[in-house]
Formats: C-alpha cells, sequence, structure tokens
C-alpha cells in the first residue's frame, strides 16, 4: 500500500524560464540556507544522527500534522495518509526496517530473524522476539500475522482494506513449534514479500470485518475496547478529536531501549499557521513543504536549522476518469499536455531552493534503477498538440476559447483542501495553463477534513481533477499495484485502468531476476502513462526547519518509515 499525502501547498510563480541552481550543501545553519542545492548534494537520511549516549532523557517534542486519524485502521478506506503511518510508528510492531539506502533488514526488537527459506513454494519463516507483548501483556505471535493476512488478502470482500498487495499472494500462514514461529506460504512468487511486514495489528483488531471498521476508528484500543494498546515504545495517552491533538506517553511494557522522550505529541495546524507555531516554538520540525514564507521562518529562527534530503514524495494530479468530463482517454491526455510541469516543479520547489526537475515516471524515482522518461512522448507541455487532441475527440474550440461538445463546455472541477493557500496557488497555475488549450477549470475548495473521507474516495469520487501525492516505498512495483489496477482498487481514486496490467504485474511480481523485473516494471509505466489517470510533476526533496538539538529525527528517504522514537530526543 502507497501512502497518501494531504494536498502540499506552492508558490504561484508566472515565468516559464529555467532556474539556474547554484549548489551548496543542504542543512545549513539559521539564517544562511538561501542559496539553491544540487540533488547530487543531498543524501538520503537529512537528520542529525548521535548515538543514545548522548542525548537527554526526558523533555517532549511536538510535530505538526495536517489532521488527525479519521481511523487508527491504516488500511481502512478513511485511513491511510503520510500522517496517519507517522503516528503509528509509535505504537505499531513492525517485523522489518528501512536503513538509509532503502535496503532492508529485520527490527530485532520485534523478530529475531525473518527470511526466505523456499522458492517453490516461496515460503518466509519468520522468529518474533519472545519479548514482543502489546501492552496489555498478550504476546505477539503467528494469530496475529494470520488474522493480518485473512483480513488484507482480498478473499472477505467485506473488510475492503485499501490495498491487498502481496497478502493476496499467500496461501496459508502457520504456527510453528511455539507461538512465536510463523511459516507464510505463497500461492505464488511475489519478489516484494517483506513490504507486507512493516505494520502488524492484534488478532482482536482485524479478527471480523466487523472490528477492522471500527474497533480502532476511535484509538488503538485493548481487546475491551476501553484502554489504549501499543506494541511500541510509547502508548496514546490522549486523543483530543476536536482539537486535533495526538498526545503518547512512554509504554511501561516496553521491552527494547528505554524511550529518551517523556512525550510525543502531533497537533493538527493548517498549513498557513504552521510557519507561525514553529516561530512561536510550538513545534519542535516541521516540512517547508515548498513556501518561502516557511523557510524564511527556519532561517530566522535563532535555535533552527534546515536539514535536507532526498524524498520519495510523488506530486501529481489525479484526473477522475468516471467523470463526464474525462471518461475520454484523448481528454484526459489533452489535459496533461496543457500543464506545464516545469512551472509545477518550480513553483513549489525553488521557494525553498530545492533543485526543480520534473518527474517522468509513475513507477520509479529520479535515481532509483529503471528510472526512464515514459511521460514525455505521451503527454509533454504542449497547447498546441492539447488542442489537436480536443479538436478530433470532436470538441470545438469556441470564440471565449473554451471547448464544447453537444452544446456543453469542458468545464474541469478541481477540488482541492481549505487553509492551504499555496494548493489554492498550484490550482491557479493549471487553471491558467488548461484555459489556453480550451479547457474552463474550475476550482472547488473543500473542508481540509473532508478531502479524503468525502470528495477524495474510491466510492464517491467527488471531483474532475485533484493534487495531492503519493509516498512512495522501497517496493515501487508491488505498491503501486492498487493505485492503477484494477478500476475498483482501494487506492485508484481514477476509476480507470487497462485491462492487461494484471497480467502485467502478476508477472512483474513473479520476476525474482532484478534486472528482467525492472524490464517488467517498465511497460507496467508505459500502460499506466497512457491510461493518464495521473500527471506526474516531480519527487520531491525535503526541506525541513529543526530545533538545532534534535537528533534522530527529521528529513529521510527511507528511514521516515523506519523512525526508531525510543532513540528520539535531544543532545545532552
Amino acid at each position: 500500500m502507497r501512502m497518501r499525502m494531504k494536498a502540499t501547498a506552492v508558490l504561484a510563480v508566472a515565468a516559464a524560464s529555467a532556474l539556474v541552481l547554484a549548489g551548496c550543501s543542504g542543512g545549513g545553519n539559521a539564517g544562511n540556507d538561501t542559496a539553491a542545492v544540487k540533488t547530487s548534494s543531498l543524501k538520503s537520511t537529512g537528520w542529525t544522527t548521535a548515538d543514545r549516549g548522548s542525548i537527554k532523557d526526558g523533555g517532549s517534542i511536538t510535530l505538526p500534522i495536517d489532521t488527525a486519524p479519521a481511523n487508527w485502521q491504516l488500511s481502512n478506506l478513511d485511513s491511510g495518509t503520510v500522517d496517519d503511518n507517522t503516528i503509528a510508528g509509535t505504537y505499531l510492531p513492525g517485523f522489518i526496517q528501512f536503513k538509509e539506502n532503502g535496503q532492508w533488514e529485520p527490527n530485532k526488537d520485534y523478530v529475531d530473524s525473518i527470511k526466505l527459506t523456499k522458492d517453490s513454494p516461496q515460503t518466509v519463516e519468520i522468529k518474533i522476539n519472545p519479548k514482543a507483548v502489546w501492552s496489555d501483556g498478550t504476546p505477539i505471535t503467528a494469530k496475529d500475522v494470520e488474522a493480518n493476512w485473512k483480513a488484507l488478502n482480498g478473499t472477505n470482500k467485506d473488510f475492503a482494506p485499501l490495498a491487498t498487495n502481496v497478502w493476496e499472494d499467500v496461501d496459508s500462514v502457520t504456527q510453528g513449534a511455539t507461538p512465536q514461529d510463523v511459516t507464510v506460504t505463497f500461492s505464488k512468487v511475489n519478489a516484494d514479500w517483506p513490504s507486507v511486514f512493516t505494520a502488524i495489528y492484534p488478532t482482536w483488531a482485524v479478527d471480523t470485518p466487523a472490528h477492522f471498521n471500527t474497533a480502532w476508528a476511535k484509538g488503538p484500543y485493548a481487546a475491551d475496547g476501553k484502554t489504549y494498546v501499543s506494541a511500541g515504545p510509547y502508548i496514546l495517552k490522549s486523543f483530543d478529536a476536536n482539537g486535533g491533538v495526538v498526545t503518547f506517553e512512554k509504554n511501561a511494557k516496553w521491552w527494547g531501549d528505554a524511550p529518551k522522550l517523556d512525550t510525543i505529541i502531533f497537533k493538527t495546524v493548517s498549513r498557513d499557521g504552521v510557519a507561525q507555531a514553529y516561530a512561536n516554538k510550538e513545534l519542535d520540525a516541521f516540512n517547508l513543504n515548498g513556501s518561502a514564507d516557511n523557510f524564511k521562518t527556519a532561517n530566522s529562527r535563532k535555535d533552527s536549522k534546515v536539514e535536507r534530503s532526498l524524498g520519495t514524495t510523488q506530486r501529481q494530479i489525479t484526473l477522475n476518469g468516471t467523470s463526464d468530463v474525462f471518461k475520454d482517454q484523448d481528454v484526459r491526455q489533452a489535459f496533461a499536455q496543457a500543464i506545464n510541469r516545469k512551472v509545477l516543479a518550480q513553483a513549489i520547489l525553488s521557494p525553498v531552493k530545492s533543485p526543480g526537475d520534473v518527474l517522468n515516471s509513475l513507477v520509479y524515482l529520479p535515481g532509483q534503477k529503471g528510472y526512464e522518461d515514459q511521460v514525455s512522448s505521451v503527454y509533454g507541455y504542449s497547447t498546441d498538440k492539447a488542442k489537436s487532441k480536443l479538436e478530433d475527440a470532436g470538441w470545438k474550440i469556441g470564440s471565449d476559447g473554451y471547448a464544447t461538445k453537444g452544446g456543453k463546455e469542458l468545464d474541469v472541477r478541481f477540488v482541492i483542501p481549505s487553509d492551504n493557500p499555496n494548493s489554492a496557488n498550484i490550482a491557479q497555475l493549471v487553471q491558467q495553463q488548461t484555459k489556453l488549450a480550451g479547457f474552463k477549470t474550475t476550482i472547488d475548495t473543500v473542508p481540509t477534513d473532508d478531502f479524503f473521507t468525502k470528495y477524495i474516495t474510491t466510492t464517491t469520487r467527488d471531483f474532475d481533477a485533484t493534487y495531492f501525492a503519493w509516498q512512495g516505498t522501497p517496493f515501487p512495483i508491488s505498491s503501486l499495484k492498487s493505485i492503477y489496477y484494477p478500476a475498483d482498487a482501494g487506492q485508484n481514486y481514477t476509476g480507470v485502468t487497462d485491462s492487461s496490467l494484471g497480467a502485467a504485474w502478476d508477472k512483474a511480481n513473479g520476476e525474482l531476476d532484478a534486472d528482467a523485473r525492472v524490464k517488467d516494471a517498465q511497460a507496467i509505466d508505459k500502460k499506466i502513462v497512457k491510461v493518464a489517470g495521473t500527471i506526474p510533476l516531480f519527487a520531491e526533496p525535503y526541506a525541513w526547519g529543526v530545533r538545532k538539538d534534535l537528533v534522530n529525527y527529521g528529513p529521510a528517504q527511507f528511514q521516515q518509515s523506519s523512525v526508531k522514537w525510543q532513540d528520539v530526543g535531544y543532545k545532552s
């Protein structure tokens, strides 16, 4: 499953000329990080690392979120945002963790070992750490893994998870010699098998469709439905749903290294208010999100620094292929051709001095093996080609510049969240650019809290076009499937697909040879680009404002999903 990100703020720019980026390293001190960086200067992990012995005991960290969890079950249709996953890292167990280079390794807090032991049938054996328990004293066992598999493999439609990737290829989950010994046997080969072991739920939270949908709707509860439960270094202390504040304290039942911080607070802050909150020292770190004001604030606060890293945030525009305006693939392609993606990339990245390169793949990120330009030949920027494609599809450009067909105007409803002035600016840029090709783009601003629960869903699809981001993973192939196939998949907001993609993903996921798998993935890339439900914009390098003494937390490309919260704190 890939994670959604809230539509990010951008600052509109009028010119299309390319920026010349003069290099200096990221993560400069307050007040002097003013020159643009080069992509080559960015590391995968940008935060300041420190040994536990050099970190103070005690203290608190407050971090901003866009919204509090709508459901604490990450695979629920109302859940799955980056904020949700960041919060879950404090209390949900994960059997694997990621190194700086994106490769995975066993998380020894939870497993003694996890490895592929047989190719035919593909078999994974897991030895869970006997010390690993839920905070109510219940051991983490094979029963938990089995319950997760049954809930997420797609065979029982009443569960309706966001994605069934990988779990759908598992034939059985059985207990070995002890409850901590787990054998996972696959019905067919899946090269990305480790990806499903990043988060495991307790049996009672996923054993029935009713529990899956409602047991954790208001919080991560024990089986009694009243007390909070955790298998991480921290446990939920309080959840102010109205104020959007989530507070964690140390988990007394945690068996690993003692957490350094006393409390972790996630606080809902609007995008247009986050800089002031950081300036007021109400926050200890925040993503600059392409805002010049945020960048200025991060550099002006005396105890602050700007840290940078490579990123996996893939900014894109999603088109609703089930709406009247975008049912025709040619019209979707024309809309894509009418957008100058370079201008949009610069609009977001130049205010924080980040490189403004466009993203030309829907599978791979720049720098990853397999990344090739699959986009430009299909819908590279050209107003004239966009007009021509519309006309070939039966639309006529009128004297007012807008296209009509059968007496109906080509009106695109572009839905964006409120309290996000820079999202409004990106929509305005799209509005201006697509008008030149005949599209009348109407911006519809909706409440932020409703954005992913009422409008941008696979059931309502209450939009024609929208703007948000996908958070990539170290497993780009299997994690992508539920976004593009089938048409009714839990993350396919476009509602359209290519019927040959099912077989294409079966081939790619079953290929263990790395080079051959890249070719399979590139074939998938070509197909999903042609469908034109998703218009890739750019892969965003991360730039954060961070307290100078904060260590082991900040911007990171792959380790962001493997934060060791017990090691986060302040240098002594």
